[in-house]
C-alpha cells in the first residue's frame, strides 16, 4: 500500500503514516454515515421479525459486513 507522497508504508515517516491513517479513517467514517443515512429509514419500516433478521445479518460477532 502506498503512503503519502509515494512512499511505501514501511519507509514513510511517523507523521506521514498518521496522516495516511487519518485520511483512511475519515473516508471510512464518511462511508459509514452515508450507509447509516440510507439504512435508518429502511430499518424503521421493517417488522420486528425483519429487524431481528437484519440485525443478525448485518451486525454479527465480527461487526459490519
Amino acid at each position: 500500500m502506498s503512503g503519502m507522497m509515494g512512499r511505501s508504508q514501511s519507509t514513510a515517516t511517523l507523521p506521514e503514516k498518521l496522516a495516511s491513517r487519518e485520511k483512511m479513517m475519515t473516508a471510512h467514517l464518511e462511508a459509514l454515515r452515508k450507509f447509516k443515512a440510507a439504512v435508518d429509514p429502511l430499518y424503521a419500516a421493517l417488522s420486528d421479525e425483519q429487524k431481528k433478521t437484519a440485525d443478525e445479518l448485518l451486525i454479527g460477532p465480527m461487526g459490519m459486513m
